[in-house]
């Protein structure tokens, strides 16, 4: 830090010049002055970051220079030299702007350095804030492209209600859209969950960054046209025929786009896209009601086993309430499919299945969201079924998160298929041997007693006197599972209690159930469940789901 002192007392600069040690204390005497005017001079050529200044000096004091100094821009902190018992001028000193004031009858260098010290950290906390404020102003400049973006999110959401606010905000993103015959395609990128996975966790947005650029390409062709992404695995496109009043010429168009967009993704990128696309509307106001319909009919594809798309069509009210009445008849079979699941009734469990996906793509009247909730109520019976012991998926089972990552009926009609064949496959095993080799009834019963061992197959083996390899291959044939996937199985069971029922840390219940480490246990956790230990411990009913449909 640099230091100029201004007092009009030469042995008094001296004094502070050569009896400190200021560059012990990381400061340094640039120069000196010996009034107001020398000093002002001499802050504008030498920039010092702190200024000792006197209040009494001839030809200008240290009070004027100090309102002088206020009218400059970034101006030196000044710290004034009083040597009068009274305060009148120090306060005055402050009001001008001064930091803090030195008593010079009482000068020391403990209490000189202080100062100085305070004055610093003045300094660098206010460069700081300074620094700050520059970097949000230049994060500022770099997001101002994505302004249009978050008017087109606005736009779309309804949150912009006037029509010269919108007509405000095209004119300055140059948006070119134009009344009357608007329409809204929503773009959903099929296979989501598989596609993402093509890209590292950090490089995800190259995924988003390369559909931005095809599409602002080939959309080039197409006039009165604009796009922004509006969720994660979809786009939404705004387009509007103000030159065309045909129907046909616009539903021809219409195909057109689609295609063009649909070719280029595939071509490129190797994505499949579906659309569902809005009714004509005739004004910009209508954005938002475009969108919902173009997503409303989106979802409809969830129903097709391919890629599709769904043009809006305004429904005729009919009277009665059919869609809750389908749902009640839905939910009742579904009541009665989880039945036969309990009372093992496997002979005819395909069938039945076959029977209630079968209404389901008759009347299309379930929404994607309700058919996950089904298929979650069935995963977890299926389970259960077959593993009533911990009442976990069991190895082989699709993981919960299969599920979700389904896009069409038809993929989780195939999940549950499998669950079914799976459990009928093992119950018909279980039925074919009803009587288990003893030596792995005593491996189980030794688990189940010391679960939250290190235990091991040489240590298993050892206790029931059996060669390892025998044991590992003895119990896969018994149980239907390799030794450590049941040996985590039931540990995971037993954190289940605990996470529900104590105020243990997951690190404890890791050790307390037999993991080597936290990481070994979620993942563990996570795989058997669907879910992360804390999302358990947070909401139990996730896992109870079953039980409270």
């Amino acid at each position: 830090m640099k230091i100029l002192i201004a007092d009009d007392e030469s042995y008094m600069r001296m004094s502070l010049k050569t009896s400190l040690d200021w560059e012990a204390y990381g400061f340094q005497v640039i120069g000196e002055a010996n009034h107001g005017e020398d000093a002002l001079a001499k802050i504008a050529e030498l920039k010092p970051d702190i200024v000792l200044m006197d209040i009494k000096m001839p030809i200008m004091d240290g009070l004027q220079a100090l309102e002088k100094l206020q009218g400059w821009v970034d101006p030196p902190k000044v710290i004034m030299l009083s040597s009068y018992k009274e305060f009148e001028y120090v306060r005055e000193g402050m009001r001008l702007g001064a930091v803090d004031y030195i008593h010079k009858p009482s000068l020391n260098e403990v209490g000189i350095f202080d100062t100085l010290r305070r004055t610093r950290e003045t300094i660098l906390r206010e460069r700081k804030q300074t620094d700050e404020m520059e970097n949000l102003r230049q994060s500022a400049e770099r997001v101002k492209p994505n302004m249009k973006a978050v008017f087109f999110k606005e736009w779309s959401e309804g949150a912009i209600r006037h029509t010269w606010e919108i007509e405000d905000k095209m004119k300055e993103y140059d948006v070119h859209l134009q009344e009357p015959n608007l329409v809204c395609f929503a773009l959903h990128i099929d296979q989501f969950s598989k596609v993402r996975k093509r890209y590292k966790q950090d490089m995800e947005y190259l995924l988003y960054f390369s559909i931005h650029n095809i599409l602002s390409e080939v959309l080039r062709k197409f006039d009165e046209v604009e796009f922004f992404q509006h969720r994660q695995n979809g786009f939404a496109i705004l387009k509007t025929y103000s030159s065309l009043r045909s129907t046909q010429s616009i539903y021809t168009e219409q195909w057109n786009l689609i295609k063009t967009v649909q070719q280029a993704l595939h071509k490129f990128m190797n994505i499949n896209v579906s659309f569902g696309v809005s009714a004509l509307h005739s004004s910009l106001l209508d954005v938002p009601a475009a969108l919902k319909e173009a997503e409303k009919v989106l979802e409809s594809n969830f129903y097709d086993k391919e890629a599709g798309v769904s043009f809006f069509q305004i429904e005729e009210s009919k009277p009665g309430n059919k869609a809750d009445v389908s749902k009640h008849a839905v939910e009742k079979k579904v009541q009665q499919f989880k039945q036969e699941i309990e009372n093992e009734q496997w002979e005819g469990i395909l069938g039945s299945l076959e029977r209630l996906f079968e209404e389901l793509r008759q009347n299309r009247q379930l929404s994607k969201q309700e058919m996950l909730r089904i298929a979650t109520y069935l995963h977890y019976a299926f389970s259960r079924a077959c593993e009533p012991e911990t009442g976990l998926p069991a190895a082989g089972f699709p993981a919960i998160e299969e599920f979700f990552e389904a896009e069409t009926e038809q993929q989780i009609y195939e999940l549950l298929v499998q669950e079914a064949e799976y459990v009928q496959h093992k119950k018909n095993l279980n039925a074919a041997s009803q009587r288990m080799n003893h030596k792995i009834r005593m491996v189980i019963d030794y688990i189940h007693e010391y679960y939250d061992r290190d235990l091991n197959l040489e240590e298993l083996s050892h206790y029931v006197e059996l060669n390892p390899s025998y044991l590992s291959r003895l119990f896969k044939e018994q149980t239907g599972m390799v030794l450590i996937q049941y040996i985590n199985q039931y540990r995971v069971n037993k954190s289940l209690e605990l996470l529900m029922n104590s105020t243990m840390k997951t690190y404890e219940i890791a050790e307390r159930v037999g993991f080597k480490s936290t990481d070994n246990f979620y993942i563990a956790f996570k795989k058997l469940t669907g879910f992360p230990p804390n999302e358990v411990r947070r909401n139990p009913d996730i896992i109870r789901e079953s039980e409270t449909m």
